[in-house]
């Protein structure tokens, strides 16, 4: 018999995580889709959109509610945390108040950390830039470790029940909310690659010289389009910590949140965010499955069944790369207003002699 309680669990942890991921997979092919960016260093804003919220939400809920005095935030943070939740019970509009103003800041905060992280890098070859990507993702991930005030170091902080109004509907209130989030990413991405903008960011990608021929400034172009990415990176980082309700600095590795989305956007097919789309909730949906039955591989497996996520990983970008390298739903060719697809097929009329 069906366990209904357990079948809803699982496919509300699945939807979120699809969501959070479909945001990373978006800002991912943003970047190097449209634009030719090879971001390597996606962790670096993921981590940053989550350390505003670990960092600032039990902060500013305890000054508003002006509890926790005489205490210390990150030593007795359980503490804290129970006292903010026990306000947020009953006030759902301070708790959608700090939500959003935790998104605004973390954008913020993220859209400089992109702006940081692209002028010294922009103009190197992307070998070199994906190098540069990666360090700065990791001095992120080692300041979050080693900086106690920050997120608790090794351990962890908690983050406020800012939707603990909700009462029983909560996980599924969360996702909802989670999910609608990602969507409108999804449709902001999807209007902004399919206006004159987007075929700009096509261009600098496809002929960097051309494009500067014509009076494009490419620098200003990447630097704003990381800036860009970084932004809706940093979303995901939110999601996370308010769907844990806990940040953990050593949760933010580059295989979680830099190679698993590479692999969502080469699965679905790059520079087409359909296809990022369906590569994410291809690989969401095969991960979920094994991490839920990966016990059950134990005897088909000459390893370590724990090692399966990060050997699936690997293998599964080889033969994309091998067999189809422009994924499940290939890009599309530019489409411009006057100007068909596809040459015409009608014969030309013969010039009649004089």
């Amino acid at each position: 018999m069906i366990d209904i309680s357990l079948l809803i669990n699982i496919i509300i942890d699945i939807l979120t995580f699809l969501a959070i991921y479909l945001v990373l997979a978006v800002s991912l092919n943003l970047q190097y889709g449209y634009a030719g960016i090879p971001n390597f260093g996606l962790a670096l804003s993921a981590a940053g959109g989550a350390y505003v919220t670990g960092a600032l939400t039990g902060r500013i809920a305890m000054t508003i509610y002006g509890v926790g005095e005489g205490l210390d935030f990150m030593t007795d943070n359980t503490k804290i945390t129970e006292l903010i939740n026990a306000r947020l019970i009953h006030d759902p509009l301070m708790g959608i108040m700090i939500f959003v103003l935790i998104i605004a800041i973390a954008t913020v905060i993220n859209a400089g950390l992109g702006y940081i992280a692209s002028r010294p890098a922009i103009k190197l070859r992307a070998d070199y830039l994906m190098m540069t990507l990666i360090a700065m993702a990791e001095a992120a991930r080692v300041i979050g470790i080693n900086y106690y005030p920050l997120v608790g170091g090794t351990f962890w902080v908690h983050v406020p029940d800012l939707f603990a109004w909700m009462g029983d509907m909560k996980r599924v209130g969360v996702c909802l909310i989670i999910f609608a989030i990602a969507i409108i990413v999804f449709l902001a991405a999807q209007v902004m690659v399919t206006s004159p903008y987007g075929r700009l960011l096509r261009a600098v990608r496809d002929n960097e010289v051309t494009a500067e021929c014509v009076g494009k400034d490419v620098v200003k172009i990447r630097t704003k389009v990381i800036i860009i990415g970084s932004i809706i990176a940093s979303l995901a980082g939110v999601l996370y910590a308010f769907h844990l309700q806990t940040v953990l600095a050593t949760a933010f590795k580059r295989t979680d949140w830099t190679f698993w989305p590479w692999l969502m956007v080469m699965v679905g097919g790059p520079s087409n965010n359909i296809g990022a789309a369906v590569g994410t909730l291809v690989v969401i949906l095969t991960r979920r499955m094994i991490i839920y039955y990966k016990h059950y591989f134990e005897a088909y497996v000459p390893f370590e069944v724990i090692w399966l996520e990060q050997i699936m990983l690997g293998l599964a970008l080889i033969l994309i790369m091998i067999f189809r390298p422009q994924g499940l739903i290939p890009e599309k060719p530019t489409r411009v207003r006057g100007l068909p697809t596809k040459p015409s097929q009608k014969p030309r009329e013969k010039s009649k002699e004089a």
